[in-house]
């Protein structure tokens, strides 16, 4: 499912772009938001130990075959090259960055009703709605948000692990 998720900086026509009438933004979120659209190498408190960025996000997964399922059929991300570790996993690619699955017996949690505001990945998209059809002909339930203060609509759901996975949409 090529396109679902919005990994390139022009993949959302737009996004950069506050929607008068719908919330007004405290002027600190403005700028941050206006920020995030338009960052060059970032240069605050990072510098202090010489971080460049984030790398990978990792899951210890349960059953690797139903995640990959998830996350590269469901959600339509590419499998990425991974070296030969001796324990199961796989690398999937989220633009120029990484979903580390490792395969882990004990791992996953239980999936509840409500989902979890902690412990979670969140990735923007260009289409919320892309995102929520392709939930739903997949079986799988979620839940939608809005954040209007941050001029943002949202929805989450649990990959086979339990882990919370939330989708975000600027407006």
């Amino acid at each position: 499912m090529a396109g679902l998720l919005s990994t390139g900086p022009d993949s959302s026509p737009g996004r950069s772009e506050f929607r008068p009438g719908r919330a007004t933004l405290p002027p600190s979120l403005a700028r941050r938001r206006e920020r995030r659209h338009s960052l060059p190498a970032y240069n605050g408190d990072m510098d202090r130990i010489g971080l460049k960025r984030m790398h990978h996000v990792s899951f210890a997964v349960a059953d690797l075959a139903a995640s990959k399922h998830f996350f590269c059929e469901v959600l339509g991300l590419p499998e990425d090259e991974r070296p030969a570790f001796g324990f199961p996993g796989a690398w999937l690619a989220v633009g120029d960055r990484q979903i580390h699955l490792i395969q882990e017996e004990s791992a996953g949690r239980a999936v509840r009703e409500r989902i979890s505001r902690s412990d979670h990945l969140a990735m923007e998209v260009g289409d919320l709605e892309v995102v929520k059809a392709r939930l739903s002909e997949c079986g799988i339930r979620f839940a939608e948000g809005h954040n209007l203060r941050l001029g943002m609509s949202q929805a989450f759901c649990s990959d086979p692990d339990g882990h919370t996975i939330e989708f975000v949409q600027y407006h």
